[in-house]
């Protein structure tokens, strides 16, 4: 996978590879743990109405900047069924949605950090 998460002490680390970073055109966000106000295990239904910013589409990979619903979102998912979908508030992205091997587990970690959140 090309898109590798770090759960730190004050913020959660998205760090991007190969040619996920050179279709994004970044190599690392990092999202300061007060600023996700939601957190989820999803199915992240991609809209075709969804308009690329920078990224790659395909029937099994979406990757990139898109704008969907007139919010901002960063995707990186193969399979739709197993990823972590962010909501933030005040932050260079509306959503943020993650393909990972565990993403209940990877909530979990998450909400651990985000006693702001209520379950």
């Amino acid at each position: 996978m090309t898109v590798q998460i770090e759960v730190g002490d004050t913020a959660l680390i998205v760090n991007i590879s190969g040619g996920t970073m050179f279709t994004t055109l970044r190599k690392r966000i990092e999202i300061p743990y007060n600023f996700i106000e939601e957190v989820q295990v999803g199915n992240f239904k991609f809209p075709l109405t969804a308009i690329k910013r920078t990224g790659i589409t395909t029937m099994g990979y979406k990757a990139g900047i898109f704008i969907i619903d007139k919010k901002k979102y960063f995707l990186s998912y193969h399979d739709a069924n197993k990823v972590a979908i962010l909501g933030l508030k005040e932050f260079e992205f509306d959503r943020i949605v993650i393909e990972n091997e565990d993403p209940e587990q990877l909530v979990k970690n998450i909400l651990m950090r985000c006693s702001h959140i209520n379950n």
